[in-house]
Formats: structure tokens, sequence, C-alpha cells
């Protein structure tokens, strides 16, 4: 009997189930900081393909021929012990079976030939011709330098009924894997994945030219593709439409399938695909018969038969389309570099959720967020492809340190009327701003003071000392909004807020004064709280437009957190308002998303979601006259902009706020 190591086989059995055999996969941490929220999608149908799925892992369907070929381990088991899988058992084999006219699978029957050997075999693709397959094997040599079988690519011919001449392709090596091929339409580019060296983490997606009857160097699909993570099973469609699974950029669990389109060897913006397409286990293997509107998938969610199970899925929407967005200088067209780009839906959040997630170990609020987002910064700011949605609109969002932000919504037919989509961005002019610290009693300057200024387009803050004759300088970028905290022992701080707009930069470097009250404000009892009473919460800030909590900004919703914490019965309802600028329907979603933000920015300090209701009321309790149509100073609108804690239940008695 044929001798076997079993530390070996241990490995053998680890790069199987890696590479090949995909159970189980843990997320791995992204090499982004972004995170895709995406809701169940109607124009996807799922079904599972009862027919083809066993107790055992049965994966990677294609269609082929008048039927299905698929993956199976179904029929693994092997003679000798030392020649089973130590982990699964069993080894896969390739499997066909015929489709009748109403859509049923025939009884599935192992694929004759030179094909289901020893070892795994599987993840089929076929020329054109149907004549020829590429398919995964493990190494026949046996173990590599480190005591791994790896995977090998091979190809065999379709003769007199069966496969034969199984050949390793020439770009194969001992010492890594390469496996999951993937053909275009005709045949003349090859995908798949591979772990070898030069790559951005595990496996990473490859490409290589059919030349003559030779094929050429392998292409690393590059970063648009490829992350610290693993991306594998890839499938290329009809129209050029390469789908892969990933665990590297942070999805809905293990496994996701995202989709590129490719244009020669480059790759568009990815897209992550909507439930129920994806879900919370591994998904992979996607692939599409020749109308791209119905295929297989494969997938390990409960519900099914055995471990990995294949599914039927239709698509029943519209396609995206590639648009070419590009950031330029307004007036010059100059292009810019290194602007950070976002563009996500408008209209539809089952395509671009934006969600705020707060980082326990690191201690502040992050905005996650990606849908068919270009992340920057960004190499190039221009030819970036990005697919969108007919019929969609979307919003860009551009910022770079030394320009006026700019968010634009756009519509599709707009994005893809041009060969090339213009953003313009201003640069902004900067003019000197210069303070001046008082006692507001004696009018006397205050030296010393410490002089907090938050700029609030780009997020930084400086921090300076005021003089002798209590002055501070600082320049600024006219068309931006600051905030301006002085502090200084003893005295009151003192809070201002220059809004866009307010600063003329036509009149050249400003001047201004903030007075300090060295008497500290008498002491005013706290409400006593009760079911129904609304508490506005003063130090809740979110900077212009967004909805992200920062880090300086959660002083009363700390609070409630203690309140919460020592009155368990404590129940409240978290909303949020806008003033009357904007459109009603963007305010409302606006004021949503800031209540939500509170609302996990409080489950994120150990409160039950079960004690918290958010509701965004947009702009329908305004708090004056400021109206739709009615003009009002700044100020005025502010108090319109607030953010509040109902009680909707409270059994303690004596709660004070």
């Amino acid at each position: 009997m044929k001798q076997c190591n079993n530390e070996s086989m241990k490995l053998i059995s680890k790069i199987i189930l890696a590479l090949l055999l995909p159970v189980g996969w843990a997320g791995a941490q992204s090499a982004y900081n972004v995170k895709l929220q995406v809701p169940p999608n109607g124009n996807y149908m799922l079904d599972n393909a009862k027919d083809l799925n066993t107790e055992y892992l049965d994966y990677c369907a294609i269609p082929y021929s008048n039927g299905v070929m698929f993956t199976s381990a179904r029929g693994g088991k092997r003679v000798f012990v030392c020649d089973q899988d130590l982990v699964t058992g069993r080894y896969s084999d390739l499997y066909f079976a015929k489709e009748d006219v109403e859509g049923r699978f025939f009884m599935p029957e192992m694929v004759r030939g030179e094909i289901n050997e020893k070892y795994h075999d599987g993840a089929p693709t076929f020329t054109p011709d149907g004549k020829t397959m590429i398919f995964s094997r493990n190494n026949g040599s046996g173990p590599n330098t480190v005591g791994v079988i790896d995977l090998k690519t091979y190809t065999a011919e379709w003769a007199d009924g069966r496969w034969e001449h199984a050949q390793a392709l020439p770009f194969n090596n001992d010492n890594f894997s390469t496996c999951h091929p993937t053909l275009n339409a005709d045949g003349t580019i090859l995908y798949f994945a591979s772990n070898r060296a030069g790559g951005y983490g595990g496996m990473d997606i490859y490409a290589v030219t059919k030349e003559g009857e030779n094929w050429g160097t392998p292409i690393n699909l590059g970063p648009n593709v490829n992350t610290a993570g693993d991306e594998i099973f890839p499938f290329v469609s009809v129209s050029n439409t390469l789908y892969y699974s990933s665990d590297g950029r942070q999805g809905m669990g293990g496994l996701d399938v995202y989709s590129v389109i490719m244009i020669g060897m480059e790759a568009s913006q990815p897209l992550r695909l909507p439930a129920p397409v994806n879900s919370a286990n591994d998904d992979f293997a996607f692939t599409t018969d020749k109308t791209e509107f119905k295929g297989f998938l494969t997938s390990n969610r409960p519900g099914g038969k055995g471990q990995d199970d294949i599914y039927r899925w239709k698509f029943q929407g519209v396609r995206p389309q590639l648009a070419n967005v590009c950031v330029v200088e307004k007036g010059t067209n100059v292009r810019i570099t290194d602007a950070e780009l976002q563009i996500r839906p408008a209209e539809s959040p089952a395509w671009g959720s934006v969600e705020n997630m707060y980082n326990a170990q690191q201690d502040y609020v992050v905005l996650y967020t990606e849908g068919f987002s270009v992340q920057g910064p960004i190499a190039k700011s221009c030819e970036i492809k990005v697919p969108v949605v007919p019929g969609e609109n979307y919003y860009i969002e551009v910022s770079k340190e030394g320009y006026k932000p700019v968010r634009l919504l756009v519509t599709s037919t707009e994005m893809l009327a041009v060969p090339e989509y213009l953003v313009p961005i201003e640069k902004f002019k900067a003019v000197a701003f210069t303070g001046v610290v008082r006692n507001r009693v004696t009018d006397s300057p205050l030296q010393g003071s410490t002089v907090r200024i938050l700029n609030k387009c780009t997020n930084k803050v400086e921090e300076y000392s005021t003089n002798a004759d209590g002055s501070f300088k600082f320049p600024i970028d006219c068309n931006c909004e600051y905030e301006v905290l002085v502090q200084k022992t003893g005295f009151t701080k003192q809070e201002k807020v220059w809004k866009t707009g307010e600063i003329n930069c036509n009149d050249g470097d400003m001047t201004f004064a903030m007075y300090l009250n060295p008497d500290a404000p008498a002491k005013v009892e706290s409400p006593l709280l009760e079911v129904g009473t609304v508490i506005e919460l003063e130090k809740v800030y979110y900077d212009y437009n967004k909805f992200f909590i920062r880090k300086d900004a959660a002083v009363d919703l700390d609070h409630v957190v203690a309140l919460m914490k020592q009155y368990p019965t404590l129940e409240i309802e978290l909303g949020s308002h806008t003033d009357a600028r904007g459109s009603d329907q963007y305010n409302e979603w606006l004021s949503q998303e800031r209540a939500n933000a509170a609302v996990k920015y409080i489950i994120s300090k150990g409160i039950a979601k079960r004690r918290l209701t958010a509701k965004g009321y947009g702009e329908t309790q305004l708090t004056n006259h400021c109206e739709n149509g009615v003009e009002c100073d700044d100020a005025t609108h502010e108090q319109n902009r607030r953010t509040e804690i109902k009680i909707t239940r409270l059994e303690e008695k004596g709660v004070r706020y």
C-alpha cells in the first residue's frame, strides 16, 4: 500500500479547502476603509437547484451543451485512507446533468475520460467550440517544497465521447496554485486565480492572452479587482463582465460576489451584487448563460441540502453601463490628481446605502461607504470607469485640499451621453483672519488664550495661543466653513461658527473679536424626565451636509448613554430635524441618517437596540417661521437644525437629565 505523510496531507487539505473548496471562510480585514450595505434587491430571483445538490459539496456549475457541468464531492471517497482529504474525507470530481425543456435536470453523471483522477478536479471552462476544456486539478507530481500539493490548470480535448489528453498549461508552477480558469467569449483571454508572488494579498485574479497556439505572460488585474484578502472563482460573461468572489472588501459576510466590466486588461470599479445573490455566508462561483440574465451560484447559506449547494438565479432588472468620470479644475479643465471622489446612487439605497460604524478599538466614528463608489485618494482622477444603471440618479462628491468641495446630483443619462463626464472643482481664495480675545467685563486683552479652529471642509484642526495683545492670526479658504473655540482658565469658553457665505473674500483680510465672560453661569436644575418629555441635545454635531458624528461632537450622547445604563427601564426616540433649505426629500433622508448615526453610536456603547428608536423629521417640525420661500438669516435657520430625545418609557421616578 502507498505510504503517506500525515503532516503533508494536513497541508494538502488546508490548501484545497482554502483554494478549491471555500467552506466557512472568515471575512478578512479589508485593505480599504469601506463597507457596503446592500439590502435585498427584487431584480434577482434565487432558487436551490435541488436536482443537482447532495449532502456533500456541490459547486461551480456552468452551462454546457444541453445541460450543466459542475463539481461535486458526492462520489469522491477514495479507496485508500491516505488518499482521502483529511478534512472532508472526500475529493471532488466533475459531473454533467442534462436539462429538459421545462428546466429540470436529469440524474448527474460523472464526466468520462482523463478528468476525474486521484485528488480534486473541478471548476471547468470551455473554448467557444466546446471541444477543449480547461479545469483545475491538484499537481499530479505531488507536494511542493513545503509539503503542499498545489492546484494547477489543465486542458483536455473532447474525442469519441470522452475528455482525453489532459495537459498542464505552461504558466503553472509547483510552488503556487493556479486554478479556477474562465475563458472569454472568443477564447483569447483566460482569467484564473493564483497566489503566485507579486500579488496584492492571498489569492488574486490574473489574466493571460492566447497568442496563436501559445499562451502569454499572466497579468495581475490590479487593485480594482484584487485586495489584501482572497479573490477567487472568476467567471467572464459574453459581454466581458467579470464576476468573482472576494473576502477582502468587508461585504455582507464571508465570500461576496463582485463584478467589473473588462476593457482589454483594464477593469472598471467593482460593483458588489445585492442580496439575495450575496448573503451573510459564502457566495461564490457566479456564472451566466449567453443571455446573461440567468445562471448559477454556489452558496453555503442556511436551508440547503448540503455543505455547499448550487443555486439558479434570474435577473429581471437593467444592467449597469460604464461611465467615464474626470475631475478637472474649474475654468481651465486641467486634470486634477489625488482628489477624493465618491459616486453613489441618489434614489436607490439598495445599491449604495451609507452606514456609520463605531470603531470601539480606535475610539472614533468612521464613515463606511461603497456602492458604486470610487474610493480616494485615487491614483488618477480621470478615465475612472464607473458602472451606472440607466435611469438612475447619482450623487458625485469631490474634495481636495485647497479646492471647494463639490456635491452634484446628476443623471445616468448625463454621465453616459459624453465620452468623458467632467466634474469641475474650484480653487479656494485664501485670506488672513486676525482675531482678538478680550475680557467681556473689562475689555482687556486675554494673553495665553487657547484658540482651536476646525476647517469643516478638510476636518483639520489648528491650535493657536493669543499674544500679549490678545491677538492671533490664521489663513482661511473662502467659501468654507469654520468653527472657532476659545478657552482660558477662569473664563467661560466661547464658540463661533463662520458659515459659508458669511466670509467675503473680496474684502481682503478680516478681523474679528471674541469675548470671554469671567463669571460662570448659574447652575440650572436639569429637567425632570417622564414619558413624553422632549429634550434638545445641544452638543451633538454633524459636519455640513454630512451625517456621521464627529469625534469631538458626542458629549450629550455620552450623557444619554450614562442615563440609560443607570435607569434600565428608560427607552427613547432620538429625532433629528433640519431647516427648510434644500428639498423636502433630501432633508428627510439627511435627518433620518443623522438619527440613525446617533442611535448606532449609543448602541456601540453597550445599550440594547430595542431601547432606541431613530426618527428623521426633516423640515416638518420647524420651531420658527423660516419655511420654504421665507428669507431668514443663518442664525434663525440654525434654530431648526437640532437633535432631540423623547422619553417613550420610564418606570423609575425622580430622574433628571
